[in-house]
């Protein structure tokens, strides 16, 4: 898949600007993985509050987005303490102890129900009402990454999750620019009922994040060769 991928590529752009990108990334893989273990001493600044970047050594975050969704998600986490907490995709288990359930149609974990995104409001596994609801870079990939694409699928997914908050619950996810340009639109444009858009963008190949304003990210793309971000949306709403 992956040596697909970079010949579709060299095809696209050339064989010496994608395997300059691929050598490039290497190696900055090769520089992080020694210290993936330890935790970081930099920080980025997500509405007026410095986190620390994750380096581990699951998924390389030294290299992509989740090396600020996942600081993002566990403060959000820290901030519901006894909350009843769903988490959609199975990602922060990957990164930190938890204890709340997890939807994931695909993924097969301990603590992991696999089911639909759109059918959690029937689900009979699924406890509700819920407090805190997290999906990190999850949401860009229902109705898009299935053997049968449905374009409105992810807004059928919020509505579900949105369902299943109690009065004041939260509704949290992350979602990466550029892989499912009509979810960033809908979500860009208020059609799914976020009350709070807030964006992050690369800043350079060292993989260091800063917010900006939304409506400088609109136009930025997805790497699918690296298969990274250069920028994400955090959207929540309230209920």
């Amino acid at each position: 898949m992956i040596a697909r991928r970079v010949a579709d590529h060299a095809r696209d752009r050339g064989p010496l600007p994608v395997l300059a990108d691929c050598a490039a990334w290497a190696v900055r893989w090769a520089a992080g993985r020694p210290v993936a273990t330890r935790t970081s001493t930099t920080t980025f600044r997500h509405e007026g509050v410095d986190h620390r970047y994750l380096s581990h050594p699951y998924h390389y975050t030294w290299l992509n987005e989740r090396a600020v969704e996942v600081p993002l998600a566990a403060a959000v986490l820290a901030e519901h303490p006894g909350a009843r907490v769903l988490e959609v995709g199975n990602v922060l288990s990957h990164y930190l102890p938890v204890d709340h359930p997890v939807v994931d149609k695909y993924e097969q974990a301990p603590g992991v129900h696999n089911a639909d995104v759109v059918d959690v409001a029937t689900d009979a596994e699924v406890t509700r009402p819920v407090d805190l609801v997290l999906a990190i870079s999850t949401l860009e990939h229902v109705g898009l990454d299935e053997p049968v694409q449905d374009p409105g699928k992810p807004a059928r997914a919020v509505a579900a999750l949105t369902s299943l908050l109690a009065p004041g619950g939260r509704l949290w996810c992350t979602i990466p620019l550029g892989y499912n340009p009509l979810l960033q639109q809908q979500v860009l444009d208020g059609e799914l009922g976020f009350d709070r858009v807030t964006a992050l963008r690369r800043t350079g190949r060292d993989n260091r994040w800063a917010q900006v304003p939304v409506d400088e990210v609109a136009g930025v793309g997805y790497d699918w060769l690296l298969y990274t971000a250069h920028a994400v949306l955090v959207a929540e709403l309230t209920r």
